[in-house]
């Protein structure tokens, strides 16, 4: 017996060719689509618009729709996490946060992470594994639904989940592909943004493919011999990923985030501030600035909020827009670099 499909895996054309195997006219394929991204029927059995006997067809091949292992909600009501089961069992976390009058979903794009920031608690997993494209969307599905259910919207998607975006370039890319579809999920690319260590080869794929699409770097350092203590991904060094963002930036004409976790002592200096100002000088850039979240096991402390401050006004000094970024989720661990994914299998 053949393997269950993930419909979310399968682009139109490999929809179609399943829908006429089950002896359909190609027109249903469509319908299936539509009912996928705008209504967000994964399962086929909800799919009323299709004659019974291709959704009964269609449930014998399909994969069965995994309900979250576990959902956590903010004290405040502003986020929600879910913890999502994969095919093989490997946990993933999905987090929704609605602040009016956007509701955003931050997706994984893998199942842990090998760039191994030393502040962050998913690398502490390692890489488990790759996300196809159908788990990817399935976040967003979801998402959709719950906002949805609550009488709102789902407005924008980001990827700073689990994992390194630009590390599973494909099925991230194809991702992209259906979330701005407009048969598909329907977004804008201007409401939709990446967010990488630094994978200088793939910045420039991304502006070439995906041209109007948000792009976040995670550079947490001014300089090269900081950085690779915060971030030990050997090849791209810190010129090498500035040089790939200057390119983005003068092939897009987008303004690009600057991602800067700062830890109390290390980097978080009015002299680092001012060599980082000094690094990105000319480009069309935002600095958001992230005060540590602690996790267990990852290093370092929070700063001050004086020391934080007094960054962000060296950076304003210098002529670089900054900000500080108001966080949500910290009380369920749903904040910057707090997504772990602890429950691992089933039965776990």
């Amino acid at each position: 017996m053949a393997d269950p499909v993930d419909l979310l895996d399968l682009d139109r054309e490999a929809l179609g060719d399943l829908i006429e195997s089950l002896g359909q006219p190609g027109f249903r394929a469509r319908q299936v689509w539509r009912q996928m991204y705008q209504r967000g029927n994964v399962d086929p059995m909800q799919m009323t618009d299709l004659p019974r006997v291709l959704r009964e067809n269609l449930t014998e091949v399909a994969a069965a729709e995994r309900e979250p292992l576990e959902v956590q909600t903010s004290a405040d009501g502003s986020t929600s996490k879910a913890l999502l089961p994969l095919s093989d069992g490997e946990p993933i976390e999905t987090v929704l946060i609605r602040s009016r009058p956007r509701d955003t979903v931050c997706l994984s794009s893998q199942a842990g992470c090998a760039m191994g920031c030393v502040f962050c608690a998913t690398g502490l997993q390692g890489l488990r594994r790759q996300l196809s494209v159908g788990e990817i969307l399935r976040q967003a599905v979801l998402a959709r639904r719950w906002s949805r259910d609550e009488g709102r919207e789902l407005t924008h998607v980001v990827f700073m989940g689990m994992g390194e975006p630009l590390a599973n370039y494909s099925n991230v890319s194809e991702a992209i592909v259906r979330l701005t579809d407009p048969e598909g999920f329907g977004l804008s690319p201007r409401r939709i943004t990446v967010s990488t260590v630094g994978i200088p080869l793939n910045i420039r794929r991304l502006a070439s493919d995906h041209p109007t699409v948000n792009l976040a770097v995670s550079l947490h350092a001014p300089d090269q011999e900081l950085r690779r203590e915060l971030v030990p991904v050997p090849g791209a060094s810190v010129d090498d990923i500035v040089s790939a963002v200057r390119e983005h930036n003068r092939r897009t004409g987008g303004r690009v985030t600057f991602e800067y976790v700062l830890l109390r002592g290390v980097n978080d200096s009015r002299a680092h501030a001012r060599r980082l100002a000094d690094r990105i000088r000319g480009i069309r850039a935002h600095v958001n600035l992230i005060p540590l979240n602690p996790s267990p096991g990852v290093v370092g402390t929070r700063p001050s909020r004086r020391t934080t401050l007094g960054f962000q006004q060296a950076l304003q000094e210098r002529g670089v827009r900054a900000t500080v970024r108001v966080e949500q989720g910290r009380d369920i661990a749903a904040a910057c670099g707090q997504l772990r994914g602890d429950r691992v299998r089933s039965g776990a």
